[in-house]
C-alpha cells in the first residue's frame, strides 16, 4: 500500500461512517450532541467550572459550616449532616476534606461581613456556569446578564444550588433509616435524584438570561440527574483508581488533582447532557462528518453566526 492511498482510505470511512450515522436516527442525534459540545468549547468550559469549582469549594464549605453554627444554637445534628453530605458528594477525598473545614471564629458582624466576602470570592464556579449555559444556548452577549443582575443569579446559584447538593445524600440517608431492603434503597435513589433534579433546574433557570420554557429544559435536566446518579455510584471506585495512578506522579499533591479531576468529570457529564436540549429544540441533527453540509449544520452556523452580528451591531 503506498503512502498516498492512506488519505484515500481515511476519506473513504469516514465518508462510510458519516452516511450511517445520517441515516441512523439515535447514532445521528448522539453525533449531533458531541459535534455542537465542541464547537461550543465543551471541554474548555468544563474546565473553567471545575477550576473555579475546586477555588469556591472551600470558601463555600467554610460558609455553609459557619452558617450551621450560627443557626444551630447547640443542636448541631442536622448541622453536621449537612456538612457531611456536602463532603460526601466527593468520595475517597470528602473525609480529608470535612477535616480541614472549620467554621469561622467570628461572631456578630464581623461574622456577616466575612460570610458575605467568602460569598463574594466564591462565585466564579456561579460565573462560569452561566457563562456556559448562555454559549450552549447562543445567547447573544447583549441580552446577557449584567451587574446588578449577574452578581444576584451567581450569588443565587451558589447558594440554593450548594445547599441542593448537600441536602440530596442527607434526604435519601433519611430513607434508609427504616430499613436496607430494596424498597428502601430504591426509595432513597428516587429521593436523592427528585432534590438533584430540583437543584439543576434552580441552576438552569438561574443561569440562563433568557427565559426558556420548563419543556425546552427538562429533558436535559433529567438526563444530567440520571448521569451524574450513576457517576456519584461509580464515584468512589473512579477517584480512587485516579488518585492510584496520580499518587505514583504527584505524592501528596494527588489529592488536589483528583479533586479538580472529579469535578471535571461531573461538569463535561453536566454540560453534555444540557446540550441536548438545544440539539432536540433547535432540531440540529443531523450534522455532517464529511461533506456536503446539511440542513441541521446551516441551522447551528446560522445560530452561530447571529450571535456573533448582534454582538457586533451592539459594539
Amino acid at each position: 500500500m503506498s503512502v498516498l492511498s492512506v488519505p484515500r482510505l481515511l476519506d473513504a470511512a469516514v465518508t462510510r461512517l458519516d452516511r450511517i450515522q445520517r441515516s441512523r436516527r439515535l447514532v445521528g442525534f448522539i453525533f449531533a450532541v458531541a459535534k455542537k459540545y465542541n464547537e461550543d468549547e465543551g471541554g474548555h468550559k468544563a474546565a473553567l467550572i471545575a477550576y473555579y469549582g475546586f477555588l469556591s469549594l472551600f470558601p463555600l464549605l467554610l460558609v455553609l459550616s459557619s452558617v450551621i453554627a450560627l443557626l444551630a444554637h447547640g443542636g448541631h445534628q442536622v448541622g453536621d449532616q449537612l456538612v457531611r453530605g456536602a463532603v460526601d458528594y466527593f468520595p475517597v477525598i470528602g473525609r480529608d476534606l470535612q477535616q480541614n473545614i472549620h467554621g469561622l471564629g467570628k461572631t456578630g458582624m464581623a461574622l456577616v461581613v466575612g460570610l458575605l466576602l467568602t460569598l463574594f470570592g466564591a462565585r466564579g464556579v456561579a460565573d462560569a456556569i452561566r457563562t456556559s449555559l448562555d454559549h450552549i444556548w447562543q445567547v447573544p452577549y447583549a441580552q446577557r446578564s449584567s451587574l446588578p443582575g449577574s452578581l444576584l443569579r451567581s450569588m443565587g446559584i451558589i447558594t440554593l444550588g450548594g445547599l441542593g447538593l448537600a441536602l440530596s445524600p442527607v434526604v435519601s440517608g433519611y430513607a434508609l433509616v427504616f430499613g436496607h431492603g430494596v424498597f428502601f434503597r430504591l426509595l432513597s435513589l428516587l429521593l436523592a435524584s427528585l432534590v438533584l433534579f430540583a437543584t439543576l433546574t434552580l441552576v438552569v433557570r438561574l443561569g440562563l438570561s433568557v427565559r426558556r420554557p420548563f419543556a425546552d429544559v427538562c429533558v436535559g435536566i433529567l438526563v444530567a440527574t440520571l448521569l451524574l446518579e450513576i457517576l456519584q455510584s461509580l464515584g468512589g471506585y473512579l477517584v480512587a483508581r485516579e488518585l492510584q495512578r496520580l499518587d505514583n506522579l504527584y505524592g501528596t499533591f494527588a489529592i488536589v488533582l483528583g479533586l479538580m479531576y472529579w469535578i471535571y468529570l461531573q461538569a463535561q457529564v453536566l454540560l453534555y447532557a444540557l446540550e441536548l436540549d438545544t440539539v432536540r429544540i433547535y432540531r440540529l441533527w443531523p450534522r455532517s462528518m464529511h461533506k456536503p453540509l446539511t440542513p441541521a449544520d446551516r441551522r447551528a452556523y446560522h445560530l452561530y453566526v447571529t450571535r456573533a452580528q448582534v454582538h457586533t451591531a451592539d459594539d
